[in-house]
């Protein structure tokens, strides 16, 4: 046997375990004598068979793994599928309530508003890259156990996901949730905790310090009922009149009182332009309340047409597919 052979051998052997390798090797040196004899008598010459015959064995690390019953990659297709679902599932429940964690306490202990903006990316960065490590590693171990194949999870039609009802998403309700969120979180910060400070380092509220009795309550209340709205459209399967309804109700209660502060020059605390106006920006008022104003205008107007448009879609969507009682 040629030394191309030999090596080709040893190649393989070693990466068998040693218990195997003797056996290994013979079937091997067996396999290519044969092939090389089937393609001298088809008229090859002796360098050309040989080669043909260790191309068509293939990479000695792919015949090694075929021989020892060991898989080449991570995870395989076994339990691949189980390896996403549980990663998505991971990723959709652990890193929000991450992300929200570690901002809330980061904004009781009085971080300021990068503070609070990059400990939660920089924590749920951290979790996620945890995450995908320690359930890769546990689905490969999985992957390379003796008993791989037994525990391999069935797959079971009933499993499949519901035809998703009219233009609900889970996504749209949690980014939807998430503005809220920001929102209400962002009203007691900014009077609390603003970066901008007076001479006697104390903060600046970006809105009027007067607003607090009545306004700003009153639109972290508009802001909490309008993400509860929101889960509970999402858990009934779309709009309905109703949630149309509720919907107009607190998108007026937030962007009116909004519109008005603005309008009437009463939404900003005056410290805090007088602040903007000592830095350059002499119509910081005028830009920042006509800002305000159509900006605000504009999202209460989409808000209000979108469930109108959509309305008609998701009740047919939920007739077509009924959701189950409980």
């Amino acid at each position: 046997m040629s030394t191309l052979s030999s090596r080709y051998i040893t190649a393989v052997s070693r990466s068998v375990p040693e218990s195997q390798r003797s056996d290994v090797e013979a079937e091997v040196a067996a396999a290519i004598e044969d092939l090389t004899e089937a393609r001298l008598a088809a008229g090859s010459t002796p360098e050309d068979a040989e080669r043909a015959v260790l191309l068509e064995l293939g990479d000695p690390m792919r015949l090694a793994a075929d021989y020892s019953n060991k898989p080449l990659y991570l995870i395989g297709p076994d339990h691949f599928p189980t390896y996403i679902r549980l990663l998505k599932i991971l990723a959709a429940t652990v890193l929000p309530v991450i992300g929200v964690a570690v901002m809330l306490g980061s904004f009781l202990s009085g971080g300021d508003a990068g503070e609070i903006i990059s400990g939660g990316i920089i924590a749920v960065m951290g979790v996620a890259l945890h995450i995908f490590f320690w359930t890769t590693l546990i689905f490969a171990i999985i992957e390379r156990s003796p008993d791989s194949k037994q525990i391999r999870a069935k797959w079971d039609p009933s499993t499949l996901p519901d035809t998703p009802p009219g233009g609900v998403r889970l996504g749209d309700t949690l980014a939807a949730v998430l503005v809220a969120l920001v929102g209400i979180i962002y009203l007691p910060w900014q009077h609390f905790s603003s970066p901008f400070r007076d001479a006697n380092g104390e903060p600046i509220p970006t809105l009027n310090a007067e607003l607090w009795p009545v306004w700003i309550p009153l639109l972290m209340a508009g802001l909490l009922a309008t993400a509860v709205l929101e889960i509970f459209r999402y858990r009934a399967g779309g709009w309905s009149w109703r949630f149309v309804a509720v919907n107009t109700v607190l998108e007026l209660v937030v962007a009116v009182p909004l519109i008005w502060l603005a309008a009437t020059n009463t939404l900003l605390e005056p410290r805090f332009v007088t602040e903007l106006v000592g830095h350059g920006w002499a119509d910081a008022a005028l830009h920042l309340n006509v800002s305000v104003i159509v900006i605000t205008a504009g999202v209460v107007t989409w808000n209000l047409i979108d469930p109108l448009r959509k309305v008609r879609i998701d009740t047919a969507a939920r007739a077509k597919h009924p959701r189950p009682l409980g």
